[in-house]
Parts: structure tokens; sequence; C-alpha cells
């Protein structure tokens, strides 16, 4: 059988505060800021300007050398979906995610949206970049 024990006692958050802040100042700790209560406005804050937009290279595709790798992890019906919708289109998943970035107002350029994401080699290589 379990002993009985004492109810919680509820605890005066003002009280607390007053111990914590009279301990700060012993220690010389910085003052507690409370939040502002619902309703009451603080001072007002200027947002940050937006950032700009850079533009894409307009020369041909980005080099493998400045390519950012992106590390991701997706529930396994999200990773069967982008492979589902590349079959599809036989495209390459990596496509499909840059199309749905595009979608979203990524800016990219044509140069990489490259839908096959297999790399050309030896005389595949010069068909692929006279086209």
């Amino acid at each position: 059988m379990k002993p009985n024990r004492p109810a919680f006692v509820p605890l005066d958050t003002d009280l607390a505060d007053e111990k914590l802040e009279s301990l700060a100042r012993e220690k010389g700790v910085g003052t507690l800021q409370k939040p502002q209560r619902q309703g009451e406005q603080g001072p007002s804050v200027a947002s940050p300007p937006l950032a700009t937009i850079p533009e894409p290279p307009r020369s041909g595709a980005t080099p493998r050398a400045r390519m950012k790798p992106l590390n991701v992890e997706l529930p396994d019906y999200v990773w069967t979906e982008l492979k589902i919708r590349a079959a599809h289109r036989q495209t390459s998943v990596r496509h499909v995610i840059l199309s749905a970035l595009v979608k979203d107002g990524i800016t990219i350029a044509e140069a990489d949206m490259i839908e096959d994401g297999r790399r050309a080699r030896g005389r595949d290589q010069l068909k692929a970049l006279r086209g």
C-alpha cells in the first residue's frame, strides 16, 4: 500500500519571483524581466530590411564544386512519393525538389534544373554539352 502523501501546495509566483530577484541582487546577477500581460503593448520594434535575392549566374550550370549537399530526414511515405513523382516525370528526385522550390518562389537558374541526375561520361558528355 502506498503511503499517504500531502497534496501539492500551489506556488505563489510573485513571492517566488521576489526571492529570485533578492538572490540575484546578492549574487550580482541581472534583474528578471517579467513578460507583459496580454493586451499590453511594448515598445515597437522595427522589422529588419528585406534581404535582396541574389541573381543566379547566367552562364552555364553551377560547377559541382559550388554545389552544397542537402541532408534531410523525411518520413518514408514522403520519400516514396518523391520517388514515384520522379519516376512518372522521368526525372530525378533532385529535379522534383528543385521544381517545388521554384514553385515556392526560390530563384534557380534554368541551367541548374537538370532533369536527369546521371552524369554524362566520355562521348556522352560531349553529346550532352552540344545539346
